[in-house]
């Protein structure tokens, strides 16, 4: 979660932290965080912004800057084993949505359910069908009735930043400091100039999951986060020689030690790390659901930005982030089969003309439906889809939202609960993902 220094975080502590080999050690350093002024390997301790605030922070409290992030590193043999293991896992991921009856639909899914989780990392309670009616709303509203759903449901402004991105990438747009302005500007819902001129100019910091892990602050406001969102946006688009995934694991901890906005910087951050596994061609969509991942990991998520900062080997993150990649790639992998098997249940039991089968089918990857959507993507008049949801009900495949009697929504509960218990596999415990492989 991100906090501004207005809101006071826990005081902070200068601790010797020994060096972090091991999940099991990082555990055990939780509460060692260190304060000193000593620099890392990929950055440095400065003096914090006091943003009029400075009576407010805890004493010899000391900020975080990355130097020019690293164009060449040497990383150990499991780590290139967890980058090449995530890179297969996505390539098996690409294939198997080729099958999906429609899916546009699916990649809309997933980018919901990740609002959803990055709205619970940022400490906002959502479910996905809520993300659903909000993304239904949004779809027929326009000028002053959008700005409505907009203040009824802020995090519509997510859904809506997301899929600017995800537009902007599609039509060829490298994702840089210029896009995720123009994400933040949607964010927001105000147009303030140039994205420098709209730079963080308080200091903030990122807080833990828990009371016992110690706030992180971020690049302090003024010429260091101007400097470091530069240097951060000519490299993200640029060639690297590090496998894409590890690259982009780089541009997500730098963005979020960053925290370049206001009040942005969790949805930032996961919002980057979708759209570049699609501009890197990794993805030929946005199919993988990481913040559902970050989220169920939270606590070592930030224990793992609090070793970079305290000076842990780098290799250490790439290794986090890529097994987290793999892990939740395998989940939606068991999640298109479960898909595919309650698809075929359901046509089995509905039956039907071409088109009642088209609409079951679509349900796997549309769960929040209504008849003006089904209008709009099959092309049929209202009586026609009329006439399925009531069937659809009568088969108990959907039901009707809050009973209403006009402007229905409908919702096929059985998958949604297959997306909410998407989870990676089961381990003997939370970190076992994390293990180097059986030799």
């Amino acid at each position: 979660m991100h906090r501004q220094m207005h809101d006071r975080p826990p005081n902070l502590v200068d601790l010797e932290v020994p060096k972090l080999n091991s999940c099991s050690d990082l555990v055990v350093c939780r509460t060692l965080h260190a304060m000193s002024s000593q620099s890392s390997a990929h950055g440095e301790r400065v003096e914090a912004s006091d943003g009029g605030n400075l009576s407010e922070e805890p004493e010899r409290a000391q900020a975080y800057v990355q130097r020019p992030l690293p164009t060449d590193l040497t990383l150990p043999t499991e780590t290139h084993r967890a980058l090449a293991m995530a890179e297969h896992t996505l390539g098996e991921l690409n294939e198997s949505t080729r099958r999906l009856p429609h899916g546009g639909m699916f990649a809309l899914c997933t980018r919901l359910r990740e609002v959803q989780n990055m709205a619970q990392l940022a400490g906002t309670s959502l479910d996905l069908t809520e993300a659903w009616l909000i993304e239904l709303l949004l779809a027929r509203a326009t000028g002053d009735s959008a700005e409505q759903v907009l203040r009824r449901h802020p995090i519509g402004r997510v859904i809506l930043a997301f899929a600017h991105g995800a537009a902007r990438v599609e039509a060829g747009a490298v994702v840089d400091g210029e896009l995720i302005g123009e994400i933040d500007e949607r964010l927001t819902g105000t147009v303030t100039g140039s994205t420098e001129s709209r730079l963080r100019t308080r200091q903030s910091w990122l807080s833990g999951r828990s009371t016992n892990q110690i706030p992180i602050l971020t690049t302090p406001p003024g010429a260091m986060l101007h400097g470091a969102f530069a240097l951060w946006s000519t490299w993200a688009p640029a060639p690297h020689p590090l496998p894409r995934i590890g690259k982009i694991s780089l541009g997500h901890l730098n963005l979020k030690l960053m925290d370049p906005f206001e009040n942005n910087g969790v949805y930032l951050s996961c919002i980057y790390t979708s759209l570049e596994m699609v501009c890197s061609r990794l993805l030929r969509g946005q199919v993988l659901s990481l913040a559902s991942w970050l989220d169920e990991n939270a606590g070592e998520y930030h224990d793992r930005i609090s070793a970079v900062v305290d000076g842990a080997p780098i290799e250490q993150w790439i290794d986090f982030f890529a097994r987290g990649v793999q892990a939740q790639a395998a989940a939606q992998l068991r999640l298109i089969q479960e898909l595919d098997r309650l698809r075929e249940s359901m046509l089995k039991r509905v039956g039907g003309s071409s088109t009642m089968r088209s609409v079951v089918a679509g349900l796997m990857t549309a769960p929040v439906t209504s008849n003006r959507a089904l209008e709009a993507m099959y092309g049929i008049a209202d009586r026609t889809a009329t006439q399925i949801t009531r069937k659809l009900e009568d088969h108990e495949v959907v039901e009707n939202v809050g009973r209403r009697t006009y402007n229905k929504v409908f919702v096929c509960q059985p998958v949604l609960d297959l997306y909410a218990l998407q989870t990676p596999l089961a381990s003997e415990s939370d970190r076992a993902v994390f293990s180097p492989p059986a030799n």
